[in-house]
């Protein structure tokens, strides 16, 4: 794995105007798509789904185009800092990622790394001793596999350091990341800063390039406007900062969760940052703080991801109804709405692509036309604020997320919902 950081051309309109367009854009084009709805008889139920569905599109474009947090000048603010990296069978391609923390640009007596080895039955450990040799990081081996969060908890026994940097071992940081994420300390009450992460391994297939475009706008458009609030609510385990004082009172409780009778094994970085906002603290984003992480080349492993990500989803979103009502008003709906529409969503699709055209003879490809434009307008996005490397990827690539994403809605889904309780990890 090499990992090859470039930058993204800056943007060259004014946020204001930049947003006005997006409404424009974003608010004509579904206006002109409802009314051929309408035009079509599709039930007015379904029609009001299309219309929340797609604010919360634009509104996100929006707060991407005006977000801006305070945050600290570069290099202004310079803490102690322990980065923890949790591995399990990355064999020589966590010497890439150690590779990457070696080279960050900040002062050497002011950072520490600790690479936790958990009951990996490959060489992982060997090139954990390897890493420890070469760059002075500490290695923890664990004899059994105990989990991801158990890996973080041990880790955390050794953690002196003011902010503690969390770190997934197929991922890799930018030199300037860490100064950058640091920014985003500015305010007292920020607990944690969630880093921007993009796709390491975008050429490899057609699936890997189309995530890197689902990265790519999930990062920039989803937690622009959870930041805008301040309540950034998943805190991405590929690249993240904390307040080690705002964690570590939190990091029993979170490593012995339980849903449903069970022990939480996956949703680690959704699960911690649903406690720092229980207890009142606030998340941002800082876009500017950059990781790359490898993603998955096949159909299999990419599934078994998405499936593990969905009840994460899940899990925490239903942990999360007890307590995000109390945040910021805005950020509290936008939660509540997106929880909604998720669940919702089997039904609607159901409606549109077979219900619909079998008892009221509606056209389903008006629903899938919907859908492509939805696609069409997200690729257009990425190309127009990721250059280099959007180039590599191919304009039309992230249209197979059409077909995908129907399947992960009407199959993906109420699997993960009917089999929540399976704590299985199964992307390795």
């Amino acid at each position: 794995m090499t990992l090859n950081y470039s930058q993204p051309i800056p943007r060259t309109l004014d946020g204001k105007r930049l947003a006005f367009w997006m409404l424009f854009a974003g608010t004509s084009l579904l206006m002109v798509y409802v009314r051929t709805m309408v035009a079509f008889d599709a039930h007015p139920l379904f029609i009001t789904y299309v219309w929340a569905v797609a604010v919360t599109i634009i509104l996100r474009y929006i707060f991407y185009s005006i977000y801006n947090p305070d945050l600290f000048d570069y290099g202004e603010y310079e803490p102690t800092v322990c980065i923890i990296v949790p591995a399990k069978n990355e064999s020589e391609a966590i010497y890439e990622t150690a590779k990457s923390l070696n080279e960050i640009d900040y002062p050497r007596e002011k950072i520490s790394v600790i690479m936790v080895n958990d009951g990996s039955d490959d060489d992982t450990g060997e090139w954990l001793n390897k890493i420890s040799q070469e760059f002075d990081f500490q290695a923890i081996h664990l004899e059994e596999n105990l989990g991801k969060r158990a890996a973080i908890t041990e880790a955390m026994r050794d953690n002196l350091s003011e902010i503690t940097v969390l770190v997934d071992s197929d991922s890799g940081l930018e030199s300037q990341a860490l100064k950058q994420g640091l920014r985003g300390f500015l305010s007292p009450n920020v607990a944690g800063v969630c880093g921007h992460t993009d796709v390491a391994n975008t050429e490899d297939t057609w699936l890997t390039r189309m995530q890197s475009q689902q990265y790519f706008i999930a990062f920039k458009t989803f937690k622009s406007l959870e930041g805008y609030f301040r309540s950034v609510i998943c805190c991405s385990g590929a690249f993240s900062l904390y307040r080690t004082e705002c964690i570590r009172p939190l990091i029993d409780e979170w490593n012995t969760q339980i849903f449903l009778g069970k022990n939480r094994t996956f949703g680690d970085d959704r699960g911690l940052t649903n406690l720092l906002l229980r207890d009142g603290y606030d998340t941002i984003y800082v876009p500017e703080a950059k990781a790359r992480t490898i993603v998955p080349q096949n159909l299999r492993i990419y599934i078994k991801q998405q499936l593990r990500w969905r009840r994460s989803f899940l899990m925490e979103s239903i942990s999360g109804l007890k307590h995000m009502w109390r945040r910021p008003l805005p950020a509290s709906l936008m939660f509540h709405l997106v929880l909604g529409l998720t669940i919702l969503s089997p039904f609607v699709v159901s409606y549109f692509l077979i219900i619909g055209p079998v008892f009221q003879d509606f056209n389903p490809l008006i629903y899938i036309a919907g859908l492509a434009l939805i696609i069409f307008m997200h690729q257009t996005f990425y190309w127009a604020f990721q250059l280099p490397p959007a180039g590599k990827v191919g304009f039309f690539s992230l249209m197979p997320m059409l077909p995908v994403w129907i399947f992960f809605t009407l199959i993906l889904l109420p699997w993960a919902i009917l089999t929540i309780r399976n704590s299985g990890w199964g992307t390795r």
